[in-house]
């Protein structure tokens, strides 16, 4: 299934080339009052479509935000494409946002997808920022040099894994041995596990089991009974939040009672329906920002409100990454690619999560905290 949303091709066209001044280039140079458009790229429907809809949602909320501003110079429009989280999906949905004019994309949201994205936008190079797709090779080039049109909002994987096994390091996540079952079909799950071995290793973090798992695993009691018979105090599941709640609650049931670690991709396994709270007391897990600020407490209210239901980490990320892309089109009035991407590059925004600039692979300098689960509910490590 693919979703459009908006208006057809000719009309994007019209309206940009009616306001505006059209370069050699085909770029456009903006006046003021123009509409402009966005795109987003990720999945509307099927299995991971609970990642997608916030996030779509978001750039949709935060385009409103802006557009309902005193101080808007342009009229901002969303253009959605559904993924269902399909690599072929993906691109077919980036060519057709290309062909629509869109003056940047917020997604594509899972790591495949993008990385499928980002090497067909390699000849036009289209500004993309994406909320979620947390793979250190998605800004990247295959020679390894930086992608110059891909950004992204969230923590790449080598950053939240290392930084939780520094926090078991450096002691103040109190574990002395420790288990890690990774997701041998994600590559999110495998990145966060490289990356917190390495870290673990310099820190002389002992690992005592080490195991993968297909992503079609419903019944993991042979993972936990080999973890249980090694003696860890602690085991880090690099996976997404659904995984992770089937996965939790079977260690309970063979009697585990140690600590839980992870990464970002834990973040809103409280949220599930009928999920017992409970279970995860004591869990840790990276996050990229501190949800207890006014600023985010608004947006997610506003959220609420606008659509029914609950945000998610991505979603909030999406925000922030749809009003860097807006500020970046808003400094350059243009729609010239390689110009936006200058812009994005020297990025320095205060967003609702934080200040947002990027590094010279285009991941966000943004310091990492822990949250934890405390009585059932969320909590920090401040």
């Amino acid at each position: 299934m693919n979703i459009k949303k908006i208006i057809s091709t000719v009309a994007v066209a019209s309206m940009l080339v009616g306001c505006s001044t059209s370069t050699d280039s085909g770029s456009t140079e903006l006046s003021e009052g123009d509409t402009v458009y966005i795109g987003y790229i990720g999945p509307l429907t099927g299995s991971t479509s609970s990642y997608g809809i916030p996030v779509a949602n978001s750039v949709e909320l935060a385009i409103a935000d802006y557009n309902a501003s005193e101080d808007a110079k342009y009229v901002f429009e969303l253009i959605q494409e559904d993924s269902a989280g399909d690599e072929t999906q993906a691109v077919n949905a980036y060519n057709s946002l290309v062909a629509d004019g869109v003056v940047g994309i917020i997604g594509p949201v899972l790591t495949a997808e993008s990385l499928a994205v980002a090497n067909a936008s390699a000849d036009d190079l289209t500004p993309i920022i994406s909320s979620s797709a947390s793979g250190d090779s998605v800004t990247l080039a295959t020679d390894g040099t930086t992608r110059t049109n891909f950004f992204r909002t969230c923590a790449n994987d080598s950053q939240g894994g290392s930084y939780i096994a520094s926090k078991v390091g450096d002691g103040t996540i109190e574990a002395t041995s420790v288990a890690i079952l990774t997701n041998s079909d994600s590559d999110y799950s495998i990145g966060c596990t490289d990356a917190f071995v390495e870290q673990a290793e310099a820190d002389g973090v002992e690992i005592v089991y080490s195991e993968s798992y297909p992503s079609t695993t419903t019944d993991f009691s042979t993972y936990i009974d080999s973890i249980l018979a090694s003696g860890a105090d602690a085991v880090f599941i690099p996976d997404y939040y659904e995984t992770i709640a089937l996965m939790v609650n079977q260690f309970s049931n063979r009697g585990y009672d140690g600590i839980f670690l992870g990464t970002d991709g834990w973040d809103g396994v409280l949220d599930i329906e009928g999920v017992d709270t409970s279970l995860f007391n004591g869990s840790y897990y990276t996050n990229t920002f501190d949800a207890r600020v006014d600023a985010i407490v608004a947006y997610e209210a506003d959220y609420l409100a606008t659509y029914g239901s609950s945000t998610n980490m991505f979603g909030t990320m999406a925000y922030d990454a749809t009003m860097i892309l807006i500020a970046a089109v808003e400094a350059t009035g243009t729609t010239d690619a390689a110009t936006i991407c200058e812009a994005l590059a020297a990025t320095d925004y205060d967003g609702i999560t934080g200040n947002f600039q990027f590094d010279d692979s285009h991941n966000p300098t943004k310091d990492l905290v822990i949250k934890t689960i405390t009585d059932g509910a969320y909590s920090y490590l401040d």
